[in-house]
């Protein structure tokens, strides 16, 4: 009953051959005993089913972000639920009673109350989102009609369920080859006490551990019925991430330096069988997340759930519209699709109107939500738990090597020129990579190294550090990043202040849906740095110069620091809320602590507008030094002024936006006020301030804004950048 499959595509051909089988794949004589019934209970089908009906309920959502996005932004969202009937000879039926899909991104859903219909605007933009809603609903509705099955879910009680695609990617733990490729053990029983008329359920799990840390393998906990040795529950993963450049050879070369790697990472996937008529194992839910990772930033996760429930097991069809006369507007249809076999399944598909499936009161309340609606959150806790320890130990080193664009080895700016470096990881086991990089700078011509042991998956990390490298003064720039270095090498631009750091240290970071957090305790040795270059390439067409660098204080420092970021929401037609808390206690030469927050809101306004606001702000304490000072100006904090224009040991600062309503691409006009200076002379009389005009791209991912400083400052700003407030 297990089958693997998805669209990545077949496993290396001699992953399959029949080798010599190893004495210890069996753990004990149980097992083995157990697995020989379950691969002759899988060879048939369910015995006795000639129909079933139930309901069906699906959702798949994908998203976009990066680690240093405030907060991430939905690509795709869909849930959609029929009544669905199974019959013995192949044929099926599939009711739509209800379907929602969003593209958030975009601003566009066609579950939104009044989406459908056209409001009061100042401009075109909501008409042009209420006429893709109303296309995105017809096209909704048409492709229900052609749907022949459901991605992950198997129509045939007795056919393969754990499916994702049409290409087996992973060497079956039942096949008849596995014995070469896994490790089998008892795992824990379970006893389910029925009523005194009905046998008691034993149910007994078997581990399965992958020999090797290959993508085609699996490793899982199986859990089967001790008097029919049918599957009721299967949880897996990869043995490790799947990565482009090391499972298809060849395939990475097309794809540009800044999106490599190419990796995917399956955190889970599991199914759950429930008895019915005491009899049969039917198929009641099923889960699968998984994140796609380009680069080293860029980060799309992915869900994919399904619950069945109301089953009628041999029973007439009930309310189902298969023959007859349709109410009005409905649709009817009868698809023909070929199974493996070549075996012509007929699938009749009856579709309500557009209506009807917009406000179906069978849609999930939660919608819009990133959270798992069919299994709950700690359920989904206790099954990662239980597969990390059955992921294998590596037995050959497979180094990963990046350079170029790949990890920003490349960058440029006034301190270290153009900078060229490479970077290599080494997988030591699945939970220890060590990661290791140097870079030499034509300006400063300093050799950079950073040695690290990593432990742990990325989303909860522990690492170890030796480095000697540059470091940016302030957190609300990122002076190494490509746009930044493209300022700085066209422009002239890139203004931002460094200090050299020298020292250890030793971090963990958690990044979750919603919450992230980091703490860090650290001992370095900081040193100031100089001005090395002041070329750009527009040097004769723009009559500027580079500035000169602060000097950072000389200082042997220890201390730790932390920060933790969340958001809510991702549907830019609700409210969206983000914040940031960030702190830091040093000690040694300098004694100093420091702390900053900012948080900020976006919501939808009348008259088919949006609004936003954030507001930020920080201050020190003790002998801090000039490099922990905090530093505004520029797209990330003022816009209008140059990057790190004033700096000073406490600041404020806010920000407000008002712009057309469409995600997909707004225009908006916006203002930019803060202060910063000495800590005992905070002011609000005479603050720095910046107006403008922006315009955005699906949901604030691109930003470009013109801005002009009014007060503090004068002249105009050009500003391109990334993860705006909308």
């Amino acid at each position: 009953m297990l089958a693997f499959s998805s669209p990545i595509g077949p496993p290396p051909a001699t992953l399959w051959a029949q080798e010599t089988l190893p004495q210890d794949a069996y753990q004990d004589a149980q097992v083995e005993a157990l697995l020989a019934r379950a691969r002759a209970a899988r060879l048939r089908t369910v015995e006795g089913i000639d129909s079933y009906e139930g309901k069906l309920r699906q959702r798949i959502y994908i998203g976009l972000t990066a680690l240093r996005f405030r907060r991430e932004r939905g690509l795709f969202e869909h849930e959609r639920i029929a009544n669905i009937r199974w019959t013995s000879d192949g044929r099926r039926v599939i009711q739509w009673t209800g379907v929602r899909t969003a593209i958030p991104i975009a601003g566009l859903d066609t579950g939104r109350p009044g989406g459908a219909e056209p409001m009061l605007t100042l401009g075109d933009t909501s008409f042009v989102g209420v006429r893709a809603n109303q296309q995105l609903e017809r096209d909704m509705a048409d492709d229900l009609l052609d749907e022949t099955d459901m991605p992950g879910f198997d129509f045939d009680p007795g056919g393969d369920r754990l499916r994702l695609g049409e290409d087996n990617w992973a060497l079956d733990p039942l096949a008849d080859t596995a014995l070469a490729h896994y490790r089998f053990s008892s795992g824990d029983t379970l006893r389910i006490d029925l009523p005194a008329d009905q046998p008691d359920l034993v149910l007994y799990e078997v581990l399965v551990e992958p020999r090797r840390a290959d993508f085609n393998l699996v490793a899982g906990s199986l859990w089967f019925d001790s008097e029919s040795a049918s599957l009721v529950r299967a949880t897996y993963k990869p043995a490790r991430p799947y990565n482009l450049a090391i499972d298809e050879p060849g395939e990475s070369d097309d794809v540009p330096g800044f999106l490599q790697p190419i990796e995917a990472e399956i955190d889970y996937i599991t199914i759950e069988y429930s008895l019915q008529e005491q009899r049969y194992w039917l198929p009641r839910r099923f889960a699968f997340q998984g994140e796609a990772r380009l680069g080293s930033f860029l980060r799309i996760p992915m869900t994919l759930e399904w619950n069945v429930g109301s089953y009628l097991v041999n029973e007439a069809a009930r309310d189902l519209f298969v023959e007859g006369e349709l109410p009005d507007g409905w649709r009817r249809q009868e698809n023909m699709d070929v199974d493996q076999d070549g075996n012509e399944n007929p699938t009749i598909v009856i579709v309500p109107t557009v209506e009807e499936l917009r406000q179906s009161p069978d849609l999930s309340q939660r919608f819009g939500e990133r959270s798992p609606l069919t299994f709950s959150s700690g359920e989904i806790d206790r099954l990662q738990d239980r597969l990390e320890g059955l992921l294998p130990t590596y037995q050959r080193f497979r180094p990963q090597f990046a350079w170029g664009l790949q990890r920003g080895m490349v960058r440029y700016n006034r301190v270290e020129g153009l900078s060229v470096g490479t970077a290599v990881t080494v997988p030591l086991t699945p939970k220890f990579d060590f990661d290791g990089t140097v870079r030499l700078g034509g300006g400063d011509r300093d050799l950079n190294a950073t040695s690290a042991l990593l432990w742990g998956p990325e989303s909860s990390r522990w690492t170890t550090e030796a480095y000697h490298r540059l470091e940016s003064m302030s957190e609300f720039d990122n002076p190494f990043g490509l746009i930044s270095s493209a300022d700085a090498l066209f422009l002239g631009g890139g203004a931002a202040q460094f200090y050299r750091a020298t020292g250890v240290s030793l971090g963990y970071e958690a990044l979750g849906e919603r919450v992230r957090y980091s703490v860090t305790g650290f001992s370095e040795r900081q040193r100031g740095v100089a001005l090395e270059t002041d070329y750009f390439l527009f040097d004769r067409f723009i009559d500027d110069t580079v500035d000169a660098v602060l000097a950072a204080d000389d200082v042997n420092v220890a201390g730790v620091r932390g920060a933790v970021g969340w958001f809510r929401g991702i549907d830019p037609n609700g409210l969206i809320l983000t914040g940031r808390l960030a702190g830091e206690v040093g000690g040694g030469d300098r004694s100093y602590r420091r702390v900053m927050g900012a948080a900020s809101l976006n919501h939808p306004l009348p008259l088919g507008l949006a609004g936003a606001i954030e507001l930020g702000a920080g201050s020190t304490w003790g002998d801090v030094t000039l490099q922990r000072e905090f530093f505004l100006g520029g797209s990330p904090s003022l816009r209008g002024f140059g990057t790190n224009h004033a700096h000073g040991t406490a600041f404020w600062r806010a920000r407000g936006e008002l712009a057309t309503g469409l995600a997909a691409a707004r225009i908006g006009v916006f203002s930019d006020v803060g202060w910063v200076g000495p800590r005992d002379d905070v002011r609000f009389d005479d603050p720095l301030l910046s107006v403008g005009i922006g315009t955005s791209l699906l949901d604030g991912l691109f930003r470009f804004d013109v801005a002009r400083a009014v007060r503090g400052a004068t002249g105009w700003k050009f500003h391109l950048y990334l993860d705006g407030l909308f």
